[in-house]
């Protein structure tokens, strides 16, 4: 019940005393509830990605060198660089391109569905397949990688890793830019199972 004050002027009532009006009570409106933290990790580290595996696209795509071995004249080890990059690489560099696309693409879509909670199952379905390409594509790189560092014998790969350190420097700054991009995307998943337990 809204609180009485005496009516101004003193009037007194006809049986007990002061006459009593109603006054208004103010009412403040409550402010917009506290974001969801594990909401905002998610939009940062998916964000986080965007960067790391754009950035990893580039530094594998530009990743390049030519060194001329004495053996032959034609034999060079960017060809035997090439190789291995266009067998196993360039699978990194589509996995990263896709992995960019859509931390951008599920980024927005989180946001602008931030206050509703349909798009959590799909979208972590979606997440869990980014995030194996992404180890699986980092997997493969890194394989590789260490062939060229170490060579083997048993397939005749030498090493090039001794001769062209800038390319092989440049496929490990790409390999450890997108495994911590891989890494991110596992804990947004962590992230999206304390967001779904709590609904």
């Amino acid at each position: 019940m809204a609180p009485m004050k005496p009516a101004a002027g003193g009037e007194e009532a006809a049986g007990d005393g002061a006459t009593w009006q109603e006054t208004p009570v103010s009412t403040v409106a409550s402010g917009p509830a506290p974001a969801d933290s594990t909401r905002l990790l998610g939009h940062i580290l998916r964000l986080i990605s965007i960067v790391l595996t754009l950035v990893a696209t580039i530094v594998m795509g530009v990743a390049k060198e030519t060194v001329l071995v004495e053996v032959t004249a034609d034999y060079t080890l960017e060809g035997q660089a090439k190789s291995t990059y266009n067998s196993s690489y360039v699978y990194f560099i589509i996995v990263n391109t896709l992995a960019c696309v859509y931390s951008a693409v599920s980024g927005g879509v989180s946001f602008v569905n931030q206050n509703s909670s349909g798009m959590e199952v799909p979208l972590s379905i979606s997440d869990i397949l980014i995030t194996v390409l992404l180890f699986t594509g980092n997997a493969s790189a890194t394989a590789i990688h260490i062939v060229a560092e170490k060579g083997n014998g048993h397939f005749g790969w030498a090493k090039i890793c001794n001769l062209t350190s800038k390319f092989c420097d440049h496929v490990t700054a790409a390999i450890v830019l997108s495994t911590v991009a891989a890494v991110a995307y596992a804990l947004i998943l962590v992230l999206s199972v304390i967001r779904l337990h709590k609904n």
